[in-house]
């Protein structure tokens, strides 16, 4: 008894002695450095801390960094966004070998991408530019299924025991949509006040095209892409469910929490959307359209009839609207770089031979995109298996390979801009048709895993979810026909959204199973 009395004695004073060590060491720090580093201290260790005790935190962590990914860099050269996902990973991996008795959820969307990492790693290995490379794509790839794995199992207990789950998922959405509402409000201020390099000017220098964090347009463009429909679907089926509310209790149901989610969703969608057409992104106008699209087809699938019907007289305002701008700028009322811009995709779509062209200032854009994709496709029926290699694009444009390998450049343009401006193309000149082919089974498990979260999707919020997912993968699939949305990091969001999608399907079987044992 005297024995163990003194070893709490000891155990309770090395305790106290450990916390007077870290009080000392904070006191010195604060002291010492200067407060920008001490804030960025007290910050990171508060993630760290958290992710430890909740791998959801390190999540969270990674979608908020990635509009500050290229801005600032931790020593080692890790960017916010490496740092964050090696956090979540490795929290998650703790938590997985102190609680061995956790099945691992997977969900038919992890084939697909483990489908896709396959044929990467194949395609790596039998490239004859640089391993590397490859490798460093491969990685890419595998972050994304990475997160994707963690938020789905962060989100669902496969024993059903889990009550904080719809907690976790309010939180994994506000920062789905805080981060790219944040890049949205720094690339509004470039357009405003033309901040942004001469190549980025538009209407004589008086604006610029909006840009953000991300640092080109069309990427931008893209992760506007990928949270604008999230904000929009859940601002849809909110109002739905307030205007079923109000016609059943005939009262009025307006408090403080509805207006703070009115604005908030409004606000929101309104500002992603504004930046998404200030970045004169033509990719990303058409990825828009393809993200209404999705948007309005998932959510005719859900509504029930008299919102629907409601919902196509607001589709009939809006092809009317739509119509009169039309008009506006063919009578040359509309400002003439907006009316040019959107002109101009038509030009996009016209098939020539670079070879035969001369480049002139107002070719420059066309010729660059069509001597892309023309090498592009050469690298596929060159390579038509395993293609030329993941990131080895630019290796094989330029013909920086081993010596003896030709290079793909056409005349006049000899300089990669690093892809085809057509994913679907791009991969099938990197992975070939094996590549080609798993991201083919990506997106249909994605479609699949879709429809089966509207047909499960209950209450507004899950449903504007489910809807708003939909949109955001139409949107991409239709952005990514002239641009590769699949780089910097952008694959979080993604992969956050697909889980989201997952979640919802796992827990409606979850309920199901529960309710009849």
């Amino acid at each position: 008894m005297v024995h163990a009395g003194r070893r709490g004695l000891k155990s309770h004073v090395l305790s106290q002695l450990a916390w007077l060590i870290i009080i000392v060491l904070l006191a010195l720090a604060l002291a010492l450095l200067p407060l920008p580093t001490v804030l960025l201290l007290i910050g990171v260790s508060a993630v760290v801390i958290l992710a430890l005790i909740d791998p959801i935190w390190a999540l969270y962590a990674a979608v908020l960094s990635v509009p500050v990914q290229e801005l600032v860099h931790l020593p080692g050269g890790l960017s916010y966004t490496q740092a964050a996902t090696l956090l979540a990973v490795g929290a998650w991996g703790l938590h997985i070998l102190a609680h061995p008795e956790r099945p691992i959820m997977f969900g038919r969307v992890a084939l697909g991408l483990g489908a896709l990492l396959w044929a990467l790693t194949l395609s790596s290995i039998v490239t004859p530019y640089s391993q590397i490379e490859g490798l460093k794509e491969t990685l890419r790839w595998a972050t994304v299924a990475l997160i994707y794995l963690l938020a789905l199992n962060s989100l669902v207990d496969a024993r059903g025991q889990d009550q904080t789950w719809k907690r976790r998922a309010l939180g994994l959405v506000v920062c789905l949509l805080l981060a790219p509402s944040v890049a949205a409000l720094v690339g509004l201020w470039q357009f405003v006040t033309a901040s942004g390099p001469p190549s980025f000017e538009i209407a004589g220098g008086r604006f610029v095209r909006a840009y953000g964090t991300i640092g080109q347009p069309n990427s931008f463009a893209g992760y506007m892409n990928m949270a604008w429909p999230l904000a929009a679907g859940l601002l849809l089926f909110w109002m739905a469910d307030v205007r079923s509310r109000f016609e059943r209790y005939q009262s009025n149901i307006f408090g403080v929490q509805s207006m703070f989610i009115f604005v908030g969703l409004g606000g929101a969608a309104g500002l992603l959307l504004a930046a998404l057409m200030s970045s004169f992104s033509r990719g990303g106008w058409v990825g828009a359209v393809g993200g209404v699209a999705g948007l309005l087809i998932a959510a005719l699938m859900v509504l029930d009839a008299a919102t629907r019907k409601r919902v196509w007289r607001w589709v009939g305002v809006a092809a009317g609207a739509g119509f009169l701008v039309l008009l506006l700028g063919g009578w040359g009322l509309l400002p003439a770089a907006l009316t040019e811009r959107v002109a101009s995709i038509t030009n996009n779509l016209r098939l020539f031979d670079v070879r035969t062209v001369m480049v002139t200032p107002a070719n420059f854009a066309v010729v660059e995109r069509m001597a892309h994709l023309q090498a592009g496709w050469r690298m596929f029926t060159g390579n038509l298996l395993t293609g030329v290699g993941p990131g080895n694009f630019t290796l094989a444009y330029e013909g920086l390979g081993d010596a003896g390998i030709a290079s793909y450049a056409l005349h006049p343009w000899y300089g990669s801009r690093g892809h085809t401006h057509n994913y679907y193309l791009h991969i099938a000149a990197e992975a070939g048709s094996i590549g080609l082919v798993a991201y083919g089974l990506l997106l249909a498990l994605l479609i699949v895993q879709a429809r089966a979260a509207l047909r499960f999707a209950e209450r507004w919020f899950w449903r504007g979810i489910a809807v708003g997912s939909c949109g955001i993968i139409t949107a991409v699939v239709t952005h990514n026909l002239f641009e590769n949305l699949h780089v910097l990091h952008m694959g979080i969001q993604l992969g956050a959204v697909w889980a989201l999608l997952a979640a919802i399907e796992q827990h409606a079987r979850i309920r199901r199973e529960t309710r009849y044992e």
